[in-house]
């Protein structure tokens, strides 16, 4: 299967590098062969993710500078008005409703602030560009909703441990961007052809996802604290290191399936009757979990206590009830 990562004929970049994953008779090869072929296409020299826009990645720069003006980053979001537009949705949202009305990108600017205007723009660049595919779109919808929610959870996170950094929000947000890279791939059927049914092909998905993921961010040329965190987030590991980054998007996680908002694969997407086992597949299978050794290392890599963490989890259920309420 060819894809061009969710690009049409009309756009500029369609045909830009692209990825092969041999989709043949799926359903009759095993987890690790699978698994296997997804890894080998992300692997592959001509691998090239879906786009950013531009002027994302010209926002995520110059918002880290301490004397940028509101004045320039609003003319340069303007460049983009799809981009402005998810901007001004975003801060409209209850994720960052603080009261007032928001009605221009000044408004959007002002509420958020220089310091959280970065994770917003990523947010709304992931949303126009990265998280979408036809044949996938229950599952693309629900893997967006989980990495924001994982993502504000890490921010909280960060707040508790002082070996986290600032990189927790955005590092949450693009964790599972490698689920988003292979569905994209996975969907892109040549012309009276069907995509594979998923049921079947979640576990080599969620084997595959960190890895694909990690190479997504380091051909966007994002920092490497943010690929290692993206690859190690279900291993806590960088080399031989525990990676405090990777820690803290595997507690994220955890939190997050705790409060019932883990990514949970939807039911199939096309009419269809499905068998026993692919029926069992889906009621069961949790794509980005962790296992209970592992969260236990996440804590003890950034030093917090079971205490710590009830806290942490009351604060999260208090975050999700103001989410759902308003």
């Amino acid at each position: 299967m060819t894809s061009h990562q969710g690009r049409t004929r009309t756009d500029a970049d369609y045909g830009l590098g692209n990825v092969t994953i041999n989709c043949d008779s799926l359903g009759l090869i095993d987890e690790s062969e699978l698994t296997q072929r997804i890894v080998d296409a992300f692997e592959s020299p001509g691998y090239v993710p879906p786009r950013l826009p531009a002027v994302a990645t010209e926002l995520l720069a110059l918002s880290n500078q301490p004397d940028v003006e509101l004045s320039q980053l609003e003319a340069l979001l303007e460049r983009d008005p799809t981009l402005a537009g998810e901007v001004l949705s975003l801060c409209k949202s209850a994720y960052y409703d603080r009261g007032g009305k928001v009605k221009t990108l000044r408004d959007a600017l002002a509420r958020i602030g220089l310091k959280k205007l970065g994770e917003v723009v990523m947010m709304a660049a992931m949303s126009a560009r990265v998280f979408r595919s036809k044949a996938y779109k229950a599952s693309m919808e629900a893997l967006q909703e989980h990495c924001r929610v994982t993502a504000h959870l890490a921010r909280l996170i960060s707040d508790k441990s002082p070996k986290v950094d600032d990189h927790a929000f955005l590092c949450g947000l693009l964790h599972d961007v490698g689920i988003a890279g292979i569905l994209v791939v996975l969907g892109d059927a040549k012309r009276g052809e069907q995509p594979p049914e998923l049921a079947t092909l979640w576990p080599a998905i969620h084997r595959a996802h960190a890895m694909a993921g990690s190479r997504m961010v380091q051909l966007w040329e994002l920092s490497e604290d943010i690929q290692r965190g993206v690859s190690g987030h279900h291993t806590i590991a960088a080399g031989d290191e525990e990676n405090p980054l990777a820690a803290a998007i595997c507690l994220a996680d955890a939190l997050a399936d705790s409060l019932g908002m883990g990514f949970v694969p939807p039911a199939p997407e096309r009419d269809g009757t499905m068998g026993l086992v692919e029926a069992t597949l889906v009621e069961s299978c949790r794509v980005d979990e962790s296992d209970a050794v592992t969260i236990e290392r996440a804590k003890q890599a950034l030093e917090l206590s079971d205490e710590d963490f009830e806290q942490l989890h009351a604060a999260a259920s208090a975050w999700a009830e103001k989410q759902s309420a308003a």
